[in-house]
């Protein structure tokens, strides 16, 4: 994983969860705070892993 856009991607994430935090929207703050955990250990997006497949698609049971 690229260093510099492992970063860049960190703090975009950190102002998205501000902002979930400050409307109140737990679902959001606890769905980013996933991300970052998972940008943190270096793996795949889990709410990406929600909607798509191995290849990228669409998963066809959504």
């Amino acid at each position: 994983m690229d260093q510099a856009w492992k970063e860049s991607e960190q703090v975009r994430l950190e102002k998205v969860l501000a902002i979930a935090m400050a409307s109140g929207n737990k679902e959001m703050q606890a769905s980013i705070e996933r991300e970052l955990e998972a940008l943190k250990r270096e793996e795949p997006s889990p709410l990406i892993a929600e909607y798509l497949n191995e290849n990228g698609e669409i998963r066809a049971d959504l």
